[in-house]
């Protein structure tokens, strides 16, 4: 189950985390909900886990290990971690000896819909009933079903929910350029129906999923069309497609410099909401304006993400130790780990490539230079603790917790 965190306050309910279908064999699925990373998995039994994704070890993410039928196994130290209730079962550096009595964190499952939900539920709490969604709900209308590709949105799940109001789309035509009229209205707390008003039998139900702070993920199913035809299907996906990646645009790009009044008016024909053009700079079709090149990317403390990092030119800063009272300099051709460990410095340590978290330390004052693999992206945003042997500092200092 998860632990208590401040963002899982607003997430509540369960949430889809992705298609059925994405399940194939031996697949290992990557998500988040309200900023705890996860991963899924269905065993050769068919039964479908939802696990924190992370190895109770060393803590090197599971989704980077491998599939072996009715357990993973982690890529680090090769441990596996068996179906349902997440128990060690095995240690290749001691087969003989029986695994430790150590469990990966699971999270409640329900297969609903086509999709697989979870819950954000605590130890000492009883997930809570699942309520089914109404227009998804029973067998007869599976084969009307097409399920969309998920969008991943860099933006608040709210803000993604309001958008949705003015949601549009054409199901008889598929014209790109022009819309019926369209209502929306929820059909839970995460999930929203938009459908045309002049046949009510065309719609698409959207599972809005809250990855994390300032990301979501956007899963939606087309109801009312013919499942069964291959060009009607792929003509529908190619037509909210267009339509998702323009309000994905419109969301993201809302604070650039305000559109000419041609390119409003061509993306007004879209179905995209005024509120939304206002500021926005979606790319919508190759024949589209297209999207201006944004300006260098700055560092912002603690939120320096491992392709910003690998663009910035190495210098040399100062790292004061709060605890053995010493001030070192680390040369731009040298690793914090090396510095420290020649000033006898030390630091427990393992992998020394940013993958096992065992150098973790912790930042109290400054901003670090993440370059590692295992740090959370809410871990990165906090900047309260760093691997020392892989990360450096943004600035001229950092203050350590050693």
């Amino acid at each position: 189950m998860a632990d208590k965190n401040p963002l899982a306050s607003a997430a509540s309910g369960w949430f889809a985390l992705c298609d059925v279908d994405r399940l194939g064999e031996r697949a290992i699925y990557h998500t988040e909900l309200a900023g705890y990373e996860l991963v899924v998995w269905r065993a050769e039994d068919g039964a479908i886990n939802v696990w924190e994704n992370r190895c109770p070890h060393r803590g090197v993410r599971l989704s980077m290990g491998h599939h072996r039928g009715d357990a993973l196994q982690c890529q680090y130290h090769g441990w596996q971690f068996g179906s349902d209730d997440g128990a060690c079962r095995f240690v290749p550096a001691h087969p003989d000896a029986a695994p430790p009595a150590v469990a990966v964190k699971t999270w409640p499952v329900e297969v609903r819909h086509g999709f697989v939900w979870t819950c954000i539920a605590y130890t000492d709490e009883t997930p809570p009933p699942f309520t089914p969604i109404d227009e998804l709900d029973g067998e007869a209308d599976f084969d009307s079903q097409i399920r969309l590709r998920t969008v991943a949105l860099d933006v608040s799940s709210d803000a993604v929910q309001r958008a949705l109001a003015d949601y549009c789309f054409d199901h008889a035509a598929f014209d790109p350029w022009t819309t019926t009229e369209c209502v929306a209205f929820d059909a839970g707390p995460r999930a929203v129906v938009v459908e045309q008003l002049d046949d009510a039998r065309q719609r698409v139900v959207f599972l809005v999923q809250p990855a994390r702070e300032g990301r979501t993920y956007l899963h939606g199913v087309a109801l009312g069309v013919s499942a069964g035809n291959a060009s009607e299907r792929i003509a529908v996906q190619r037509h909210h497609q267009q339509r998702l990646n323009a309000l994905r645009d419109a969301l993201e790009w809302q604070a650039e410099p305000p559109l000419s009044s041609e390119t409003a008016m061509s993306q007004t024909a879209l179905g995209i909401p005024p509120a939304l053009l206002k500021n926005a700079q979606p790319v919508f079709l190759q024949s589209a304006v297209s999207r201006p090149v944004s300006p260098a990317r700055t560092l912002t403390p603690g939120v320096a993400d491992s392709a910003t990092a690998t663009e910035v030119e190495d210098h040399a800063f100062t790292v004061h130790l709060s605890r053995s009272k010493k001030t070192l300099t680390v040369a731009a051709d040298a690793s914090l780990l090396q510095t420290l460990r020649d000033h006898h410095v030390d630091v427990p340590t393992s992998c020394e490539q940013g993958v096992c978290g065992t150098c973790r330390t912790r930042v109290l004052d400054g901003v670090p230079l993440h370059r590692d693999d295992f740090l959370t992206p809410h871990e990165r945003a906090a900047g309260d603790c760093m691997l020392v042997c892989v990360s450096r500092a943004a600035g001229a200092a950092l203050t350590l917790d050693l």
